[in-house]
Formats: structure tokens, sequence, C-alpha cells
């Protein structure tokens, strides 16, 4: 019975060794590389990634990182396939809820090269000067 459970949790050879999937509590798998939040910078500002914003276009608007697409989580499935499986992406939205739908629907569209900085979220980022404001924003509407 353990190494059915153990089976279950890890795969079918029940071992934790290599599996560099994380899970959330359903057993989904998320294939990413978390990184600190200074080579996510460095990734960004030398062009080695494509930054997606996985917001909605209002929100994208309003604030997000330069050189970001907008490419909100609901159109993913039609709009990826510009872009090659092996091609590394860099996945961001709010608080990180919709980076982690993000994830997931790439995965399973054959996506596995994505990177995220803690929680993928634009909350958490701390390099403001890269911030690209609306012009509403900047002038306090």
């Amino acid at each position: 019975m353990f190494d059915n459970v153990l089976k279950m949790l890890f795969g079918n050879n029940g071992s934790r060794r290599g599996n560099n999937n994380y899970r959330n509590r359903g057993g989904a798998k998320f294939i990413y590389k978390l990184v600190p939040f200074e080579q996510a910078r460095m990734m960004i500002e030398n062009n080695q990634v494509t930054l997606m914003d996985v917001r909605t276009p209002n929100e994208y608007d309003l604030v997000h990182i330069k050189n970001s697409i907008n490419m909100p989580v609901d159109e993913i499935e039609k709009r990826i396939f510009t872009y090659n499986q092996t091609d590394p992406i860099m996945v961001y939205c709010s608080s990180g809820t919709r980076s982690k739908t993000a994830i997931q629907i790439l995965n399973g569209l054959g996506y596995n090269n994505i990177y995220i900085w803690e929680y993928g979220a634009l909350a958490t980022f701390p390099y403001k000067n890269m911030l690209v404001y609306s012009e509403n924003v900047k002038k306090g509407y």
C-alpha cells in the first residue's frame, strides 16, 4: 500500500529524486523554474525570455513591465502558437493566481521552459523603475 501512495505522489517509480515538478494540493503538475528577483531582472533586461503578462488588457494598460507582451490567460491557447515550445517564457500577473493557471495551460500545450519569480506576481516585483504606467496613472486619476 505504501508503494501505491508513493506512486500516486511521485510518479511510477515512486521516487522523489529527479522530480522537478511542482504540485498543488489537487495533484496537478506545474513545470517551471523559480528564479530569484535579480536573475529575473537580468533575464528580462537581456531579452533572454519572452516576458508574458497574463492579466487583462485594461490591467496591462494601467501598469506593466517594460518589454512585456500582454497575453491574457484566457487567450493563451489561441495565441501561444506564434512562440516556439522550447523558447524561454517568463509569466506574471497581479498576485500569482493567473500565473499558475497560465503555467498549467502552457504545460498542457507542451511549453515547459517557463520561468517565474516569487509567486509570478507583479505585486512582488521589486524593480519599480522597470514599470510602464498609463498617462492616467501618472496624472493620479
